[in-house]
């Protein structure tokens, strides 16, 4: 994967992150990416384990059963 690519979808992710939040706890984001250039994302999630689960699960959700996909990013915004 390009570096191009990762640093968007970080930037995708922070954004998400900076979204007005309803609740004053910390937030979790994450960034899923398989070898073949899918991708998968999370934001606003209360644990660190939902958000991973989310990312990877949207980012299986695009690639073939070929392809693995990885956290590339993991984010605690408040």
């Amino acid at each position: 994967m390009s570096i191009k690519l990762r640093a968007c979808l970080s930037l995708l992710v922070l954004a998400g992150a900076m979204l007005p939040s309803t609740s004053p706890a910390f937030a979790w984001g994450c960034i899923a990416v398989s070898e073949e250039g899918s991708y998968g994302y999370s934001y606003s999630y209360d644990s660190e384990s939902g958000a991973t689960d989310k990312a990877l699960n949207e980012c299986a959700k695009h690639t073939t059963t070929e392809s693995t996909c990885e956290i590339t990013e993991c984010d605690e915004d408040s």
